[in-house]
């Protein structure tokens, strides 16, 4: 009789199923990257919008204050660090200071209506993403 060499290696179903482990620890390492890669995308948009926002308040801001017609709506857009944004301003109310009490003349002095508040939509854009604020400005006409 013939001796059998002692054979060496790996069965089939041993390397099958170390290939099923394999893969699936590569699938499940890929999603974790995908799912930081897209968590740092957010994270670089927020950071990139919440830096801006200052400056763009405050852009809109001065177009409303500086506004001193008579108008029920305004709006505007504009760029700011690479960060589009457009508003719009719809007028809320437009009242007067509280009655005051002149004692020269000793009667109720009623003034002009001179405070607007005014509801503002801003949108802004920034890589593809879109975000939607809404609030409340008040602004006021001069005294002349």
């Amino acid at each position: 009789m013939k001796s059998r060499a002692i054979e060496r290696g790996f069965t089939l179903l041993e390397v099958l199923v170390a290939s099923v482990i394999f893969i699936s620890s590569i699938a499940a390492i890929s999603m974790a990257y995908r799912g930081a890669l897209l968590a740092s995308d957010r994270a670089n948009y927020n950071v990139s919008l919440s830096g801006t926002m200052p400056m763009i308040l405050t852009s809109v801001q001065l177009d409303i204050r500086s506004d001193q017609s008579q108008t029920l709506q305004l709006n505007g857009s504009g760029t700011s660090w690479g960060v589009d944004y457009e508003w719009s301003a719809e007028l809320l109310e437009f009242k007067a200071a509280p009655a005051q009490i002149d004692l020269d003349l000793q009667t109720i002095v009623q003034p002009n209506p001179r405070f607007k508040l005014w509801g503002v939509t801003l949108v802004t854009q920034y890589q593809g993403f879109e975000r939607t604020y809404r609030y409340n400005e008040l602004s006021w006409l001069n005294e002349k």
